[in-house]
């Protein structure tokens, strides 16, 4: 399977100071072909945004953050991913980040929402920001409208690999085809809990593994898993992490339905 890389070599993702890709930052792009075989090229700041970065606003963005009159600079991520050759079916893009955050956007997407890549971000003056918002940045252009959901919204991104869907999220489906209500937490989940919450050896790694945290055995552990979500990802959280405005109560019902699934099958 052909694999890609394009990952930040000396960027310094502990500055606190919101800064685009410096003149100074190199980037790798590494192709492994289906006999092992490993090339790679590097690419500058200058050679990112010579593909055609653009000044832009992203409503989708405000709206989730709660913030207002954001600019950007970006380049299309699909100009992007045309400068290489995919022979191995990879469907999706992974987006490993400085933080152990994994994000995921299946092609499709990223092609029928025309997604940007963000290399730098300026905030209106007086805007509080959390230490994970940092380039690059997955940016929504206005004009679109996706659903509106945290994958969105991956930022911090070191790596973009390109993968194949189906052997990514492999491991978890087999396990939650179980009953359909863990198939329907699954689809929850994935969409807004795996990109920090790994499960199967898939996903990022920033949050606490929630099987190990919550036995979801009694009622009373089922609700301390509800009332930890709201308190960690409400509305007003201090890290603006506000996972709850993307599902609903009885999403979260089948999220636990999907964890007890992994319990008893994994």
């Amino acid at each position: 399977m052909a694999i890609f890389f394009l990952f930040c070599v000396s960027c310094a993702p502990k500055k606190e100071k919101v800064t685009g890709i410096g003149s100074q930052n190199v980037y790798r792009i590494t192709l492994s072909d289906p006999f092992g075989r490993v090339s790679s090229e590097f690419w500058t700041a200058q050679k990112l945004t010579a593909l055609g970065a653009r000044k832009m606003p992203s409503s989708f963005f405000d709206r989730a953050m709660k913030y207002s009159g954001t600019q950007f600079e970006a380049v299309s991520l699909l100009r992007i991913i045309s400068q290489f050759k995919l022979k191995n079916g990879e469907d999706a893009v992974l987006l490993n980040c400085f933080d152990d955050y994994q994000g995921f956007l299946p092609i499709s997407e990223i092609l029928k929402y025309d997604l940007y890549l963000a290399t730098r971000i300026e905030l209106e003056s007086g805007s509080d920001k959390p230490g994970w918002l940092n380039p690059l940045i997955i940016l929504v252009p206005d004009g679109k409208s996706p659903p509106f959901g945290e994958r969105f919204l991956t930022a911090n991104i070191r790596e973009l690999k390109f993968v194949r869907s189906s052997d990514y999220y492999g491991p978890i489906r087999q396990i939650a085809n179980t009953s359909k209500d863990a198939e329907r937490g699954f689809e929850v989940y994935k969409r807004n809990c795996l990109f920090c919450h790994s499960q199967q050896g898939r996903g990022g790694d920033k949050g606490t593994r929630l099987n190990n945290k919550y036995p979801l055995s009694s009622d009373a552990e089922k609700k301390k898993f509800l009332d930890d979500f709201k308190s960690f990802h409400g509305k007003d959280n201090a890290d603006k992490q506000d996972v709850e405005q993307f599902v609903s109560d009885d999403e979260l019902n089948s999220v636990m339905e999907f964890l007890l699934a992994l319990k008893k099958g994994g």
